[in-house]
């Protein structure tokens, strides 16, 4: 079985279009997209429709999981322009994609088995996330009960092969490849080029996995995040950097 591995959108839809396209290329049997779908000040309705409409299996990420709210009260600019901008149906279906799904071949959650909030392979070290230790992991992870494992969350490409032979990948982000973040401490998630990024996981014999960072219309997104008031979103779409004016 050949697997398409996606996540962290964030409403970057030219960038989940294009990703969607290659994949029809590429011949997987099955396309699994781990969360955070909508959140930001690009296309969230238009996102989520096409996501809606596409063969795939879905878990919830830390921000569908705030796009399920019943108002925005309390939500941070991204999540609050996607909110005001998904129907109470698109918003519905955000919150209640399930927080892990077991496929078989694979266990796939958002973020990590404790919550959608904690990095699983990525370490903040000097205010930047780095490649977590395979101990770290591991502690986190607990017995994983599957020989692969797919998340996401700090969309940061990764792959890891733990001691007792779990391979646990992370495909990096679609739509938004930096951000600054504040919890659980200040930090970066840089990619360092705007590409989309997604893998694809052979799972027929051993475990053999392809990253892809793909060309897409990245100037297009970049100028709805301009028109939506959001210039550090604007500067990471064309970089895969952090804005150093913030």
């Amino acid at each position: 079985m050949r697997l398409g591995v996606i996540a962290d959108i964030h409403g970057n839809l030219p960038a989940l279009e294009a990703v969607l396209a290659r994949l029809a290329g590429l011949s997987v049997d099955r396309i699994v997209n781990l969360g955070d779908c909508a959140s930001g000040p690009l296309w969230p309705a238009e996102t989520v429709q096409l996501l809606r409409a596409s063969a795939m299996s879905h878990v919830r990420g830390n921000h569908d999981r705030a796009l399920g709210a019943a108002s925005p009260d309390g939500l941070g600019a991204s999540d609050s322009y996607a909110w005001r901008n998904l129907d109470a149906e698109a918003r519905g279906w955000l919150g209640g994609l399930p927080f892990e799904l077991d496929i078989g071949v694979a266990r796939c959650f958002h973020a990590s088995p404790k919550d959608d909030d904690t990095y699983l392979l990525d370490a903040i070290e000097g205010g930047r996330l780095v490649a977590a230790g395979p101990q770290a992991v591991a502690a986190l992870l607990g017995p994983a009960g599957a020989a692969l494992v797919l998340c996401g969350h700090s969309h940061q490409p990764r792959l890891l092969r733990l001691d007792d032979g779990t391979v646990v990948v992370n495909p990096g982000s679609v739509g938004n490849p930096a951000y600054h973040a504040t919890q659980p401490s200040i930090h970066l998630s840089e990619s360092g080029a705007p590409h989309a990024r997604f893998a694809v996981v052979d799972v027929t014999q051993a475990i053999a996995i392809e990253h892809y960072a793909i060309a897409y219309d990245w100037e297009r997104a970049a100028r709805r995040a301009e028109i939506n008031g959001r210039a550090d979103w604007a500067h990471a779409l064309r970089t895969g950097r952090v804005s150093t004016s913030r």
